[in-house]
């Protein structure tokens, strides 16, 4: 009798840092018992990072309309 066939397997993709940061943070979030002991001392020694600075503050309108100026077609 045939088996079926699923195919070549791939590989799982790397993780990023980006990826891995969200990782943590679901896993922070889930699962922790406010009873636990390690998950009470980690919320006392583990700060949770700061957040990054909106990137708004640091462009300007100008540089938005510079921008939209270059990739728009020449009439």
């Amino acid at each position: 009798m045939p088996r079926a066939s699923l195919g070549p397997v791939g590989r799982k993709r790397p993780l990023t840092r980006k990826g891995a940061e969200k990782l943590g943070e679901r896993e922070r979030a889930a699962g922790l018992d406010p009873d636990d002991e390690a998950a009470r001392w980690l919320e006392e020694h583990d700060p949770k990072p700061e957040p990054a600075p909106p990137k708004s503050t640091y462009k300007s309108k100008a540089l938005h309309r510079w921008r939209q100026r270059q990739q728009c077609p020449k009439r």
